[in-house]
């Protein structure tokens, strides 16, 4: 330390307040801020929500963990939301989309996708890669880690979860290097039983009840190992979207569309919504995702032109039954 500020604090001092604010940061999640931040992005699952974040704030705040922050299950429907709240975690959490990692599980149904998840063994092709699972923790462990459509994934991935979610950890085939999980979110999604597991949701209303009826329907119907049932934190029901929630997704996603062209929207009529979920219904089992599509189909293309005539503001009517969106002024 060079003489001109050697003595101009008391550095000890200084030093502790460093250390406290630093302890502080990492132990501390604001728990409304998360449950706000992620009703914004999901809509019409407010009880889970503010069920994950509780836990979340719970196990984040323990200065030392042997296992993940939270191993949740979250099974509904498709389109209820499950993968948007998991980004909207990660999006929480740790400030940066690219953090997510998401693997959908479709695509490890193979008896070598584990040597995909934690690299090849030594003396194997492109060994030195790692695993796409593996290399990413070790280069950054604070993550959210999300795994869609759980059910389709090959045996020999469960047994990496028995390690990853009760150990905190995984040992990288090739390298031999340990990641670590302890600083990670594990999510875990599924379509299974949604009929079956709203029901026995409906049935007990005490949590503990709840979570203990739904791991043992799930374990007794051999959709899931009893062992991976046992290393859930929690099991997320999402309830099937009425028409009201659809209408706040809707508007939502346009809003999203809009902007994404740099255009606002101040007002959508009734009856454009009420269009677009018509639109919706005649291919709703494929879900939200497919009300994006539906979505980008019916207004991007006027969207795009707003923008090319530099006009920065919208309203969106029905005119002769018949989507119409107007230039508007910007509201003052």
């Amino acid at each position: 330390m060079s003489d001109d500020i050697k003595n101009i604090t008391d550095w000890q001092k200084l030093e502790q307040l460093i250390q406290k604010s630093d302890k502080d940061a990492t132990l501390r999640i604001d728990q409304e801020g998360l449950e706000n931040f992620c009703k914004d992005r999901v809509k019409g699952q407010d009880d889970t929500i503010a069920a994950v974040a509780k836990l979340i704030r719970l196990e984040y705040s323990k200065p030392k963990r042997e296992k993940p922050i939270a191993n949740l299950l979250f099974l509904g429907p498709t389109g209820t939301g499950k993968t948007e709240l998991a980004k909207a975690i990660n999006a929480f959490l740790f400030k940066d989309d690219n953090f997510l990692l998401r693997f959908d599980c479709s695509e490890l149904s193979a008896d070598y996708s584990k040597s995909r998840l934690v690299g090849s063994p030594p003396g194997y092709v492109d060994n030195q890669k790692g695993g796409q699972l593996t290399r990413p923790m070790l280069e950054n462990p604070k993550r959210v880690v999300l795994f869609d459509e759980i059910e389709k994934a090959h045996p020999s991935i469960f047994d990496l979860f028995l390690q990853m979610m009760g150990e905190g950890r995984l040992t990288e085939q090739g390298s031999g290097k340990t990641a670590d999980f302890t600083k990670a979110v594990i999510i875990l999604t599924s379509n299974a039983l949604s009929d079956e597991m709203a029901e026995i949701k409906n049935q007990h209303l005490d949590p503990i009840e709840q979570t203990n009826a739904l791991k043992e329907h799930l374990a007794n119907s051999q959709v899931f190992r009893a062992e991976i049932l046992g290393r859930m934190d929690k099991v997320c029901i999402f309830n099937s979207l009425d028409a009201m929630t659809m209408a706040e997704i809707v508007i939502q996603k346009i809003n999203n569309i809009a902007r994404d062209f740099e255009v606002e929207v101040h007002f959508i009529a009734p009856e454009a919504i009420a269009k677009a979920l018509e639109e919706n219904k005649k291919i709703s089992r494929f879900g939200v995702r497919e009300l994006e599509r539906i979505l980008f189909d019916l207004f991007a293309d006027d969207f795009a032109s707003l923008r090319d005539r530099n006009e920065k503001n919208c309203e969106i009517g029905v005119q002769n039954g018949k989507i119409e969106i107007t230039a508007s002024k910007a509201k003052s």
